[in-house]
């Protein structure tokens, strides 16, 4: 097994040194499934790990969700915020906006919660690397954006500042997926759960297929969000 001492990147050479660390835990690591099987790790019979490039900050975001379920360095949010519109207000600015306001905001989903008791409508749980931002979604833009709101882990949403008693929540009209055109794309099967449980309309069988335009390797280590409510998520 490496020491583990090897294993703690010198302040100096933070970026190289994880690079070498995930080589090496990589190495001495037991097998993880794969589509097919199991993957082994497969030891070289060299003295050290060979020369490797830096570890851009996306790749140290998702070794860091892959190893520990949780970056302390940064948000995901921090590093997808320059490719998105200006107007894209954070959680912190929220704060400032006067009641009725009209906003767009962007975040990490991390619950999402469809009472039975709450009429069809859907709340979630926005996180940005300021803090979060409540979510409520009628009926009829869940309808619209229902792939949105149960499926991406990124998205975008328009909708009126509410301030009620201390606690601030937006009002949703629209959804959208985060776009990151340099990220690589992905394309996953989600198959709906039985509509009958969450709203009382005949079922349906369906089965539709998700572009995940923002997150490509991250949404594979990304914790699972938190849901509530009948039929969860």
């Amino acid at each position: 097994m490496a020491d583990s001492a090897a294993l703690v990147a010198p302040a100096g050479d933070e970026a190289a040194d994880r690079r070498r660390s995930l080589w090496q835990m990589g190495v001495v690591s037991a097998g993880r499934a794969v589509p097919g099987g199991i993957q082994l790790a497969l030891p070289l019979d060299a003295p050290a790990p060979p020369a490797l490039a830096e570890l851009s900050d996306w790749e140290r975001l998702v070794a860091d969700y892959g190893t520990t379920r949780i970056s302390i360095s940064q948000h995901p949010l921090e590093l997808l915020r320059p490719d998105l519109p200006a107007d894209i207000a954070s959680s912190r600015a929220l704060e400032r906006l006067p009641n009725e306001r009209p906003v767009t905001i962007a975040g990490l989903v991390v619950a999402r919660q469809r009472p039975a008791t709450a009429n069809g409508i859907t709340f979630m749980l926005l996180e940005d690397e300021w803090g979060t931002i409540n979510l409520i979604v009628p009926p009829p833009v869940f309808k619209r954006h229902r792939m949105v709101v149960r499926a991406e882990p990124f998205v975008m949403a328009r909708g009126r500042l509410e301030r009620r008693e201390g606690v601030i929540n937006v009002l949703v009209s629209e959804l959208w997926r985060i776009e990151r055109p340099d990220l690589p794309q992905a394309v996953v099967k989600h198959i709906e759960p039985p509509v009958p449980g969450e709203t009382g309309r005949p079922r349906e069988d369906r089965s539709e297929r998700v572009a995940v335009a923002a997150g490509g390797d991250l949404r594979a280590v990304l914790p699972t969000p938190h849901s509530f409510g009948r039929r969860g998520r």
